[in-house]
């Protein structure tokens, strides 16, 4: 398996499965796994299968640690405003692309919008590497581009996914942009109504099926349920336990080292980790703090 550094920048193929969930799960709740609005594309509230209060929750409680709490510690996978911005004066090396679901002034100006919500298809299985390489490289991406990726902030799920994506094509050079709006404005970013026209390339994938994980193995994994304490005592898979995705997270990237540790506690970093839900996303952001701990860690994505 590889170290820590191939498994951060490495990315494993995904398993769409049906699932059987535990008899605590009641037939038809909202809030199990792959029901409720986890399938939809509206908000990233309803992409990574999150709750409202719990959104709310994470937001309150990000601003409020915010003051006076150790500084947060980026992992090598993110990127500043600042740099990006002075990147912009120079060479304009990194390409950018943002995933969120597009509001007035989304876009940074030169970005181009990355259709998250076409990487699945219609029983919400993840599509073929070779697939999805066609949509990004219709968008405009090829396998060589340094990559900037970026949403509305960071902490709706769909920069991590994005991320994780692309990992899953085998893209070297990809960063997360760290901050907020109110962040990467006075850092000098402009934000624009409308994305960058950018000519379509050939994307060809190469990806890293190290990270995979299947039906058979499950039982000898450590599994991971990422959402609220309530929505997985409703229903999740029989052996799997809970981290809040809520407490990996700040308003503008990874929780402090000492959350991070505190929240992992019950993870042997001996062994291998699975984090799974529905569509992906919300996996992903515990996915993306694991991984940034040093946790052999992969992403299951339920249907």
């Amino acid at each position: 398996m590889r170290n820590y550094i191939n498994i951060l920048w490495g990315l494993g193929a995904v398993l769409a499965i049906a699932v059987t969930l535990t008899a605590a799960a009641a037939p038809g709740c909202s809030s199990c796994v792959g029901g409720g609005s986890g399938g939809t594309w509206s908000s990233g509230i309803a992409f990574i299968g999150a709750s409202a209060e719990a959104s709310t929750r994470m937001d309150k409680g990000s601003s409020t640690s915010a003051a006076g709490s150790p500084e947060q510690i980026p992992p090598s996978s993110m990127i500043t405003a600042r740099a990006l911005y002075e990147d912009q004066l120079g060479d304009k090396r990194w390409a950018m692309a943002y995933v969120g679901v597009p509001g007035d002034d989304s876009y940074i100006e030169g970005s181009i919008h990355l259709p998250l919500d076409q990487v699945f298809n219609a029983e919400g299985s993840l599509k073929s590497p070779e697939e999805i390489a066609a949509i990004f490289g219709a968008a405009g991406i090829s396998e060589d581009d340094p990559l900037v990726i970026y949403g509305d902030n960071f902490v709706n799920g769909y920069d991590t996914f994005a991320f994780w994506v692309m990992k899953y094509l085998g893209h070297q050079d990809v960063r997360l942009l760290e901050g907020t709006r109110g962040g990467r404005e006075a850092a000098g970013l402009k934000f624009v109504e409308n994305p960058a026209p950018r000519a379509a390339e050939t994307y060809n994938p190469d990806p890293n099926l190290d990270l995979l994980a299947s039906a058979d193995d499950l039982a000898d994994l450590q599994l991971v349920d990422p959402r609220t304490a309530a929505e997985y005592n409703a229903g999740h898979l029989e052996g799997a336990i809970n981290i809040d995705y809520t407490r990996v997270m700040g308003s503008s990237g990874l929780a402090t080292s000492q959350a991070l540790a505190q929240a992992f506690r019950g993870l042997d970093k001996d062994e291998r980790v699975v984090v799974y839900s529905s569509k992906g996303g919300l996996a992903s952001i515990v996915w993306y703090a694991l991984a940034a701990q040093g946790f052999d860690a992969s992403l299951l994505v339920l249907g």
